[in-house]
């Protein structure tokens, strides 16, 4: 399984715009092939902080989503609204038992 976690840093004034972008392209990555859990959180103490929890069965279906329109909008509409780069990590997991 594929784990990715990415920390968005919002402008103030663009996160009710930047929050409806994230529901948008949520409801299109759920319905891709390999997304296990798709989901993001606005900090409770932060409301300018968001942060991706996903899981894809591959790594493969994780670039694949990369690739996706829907996604690639949401990455140019995204780009007039974060303060600073994105912090996203790429974790690689192993499921025991």
């Amino acid at each position: 399984m594929t784990v990715l976690t990415a920390y968005v840093y919002l402008l103030p004034e663009q996160v009710e715009s930047a929050i409806a972008a994230c529901r948008i392209v949520r409801g299109y990555s759920v319905k891709e092939k390999g997304c296990e859990k798709y989901d993001f959180f606005q900090s409770s103490d932060d409301p300018t902080q968001v942060v991706f929890v996903e899981e894809w069965t591959t790594r493969e279906d994780l670039e694949l989503h990369f690739q996706q329109d829907a996604f690639k909008e949401f990455a140019a509409t995204m780009e007039s609204k974060v303060a600073k780069p994105t912090d996203m990590r790429i974790f690689e997991s192993v499921l025991e038992g």
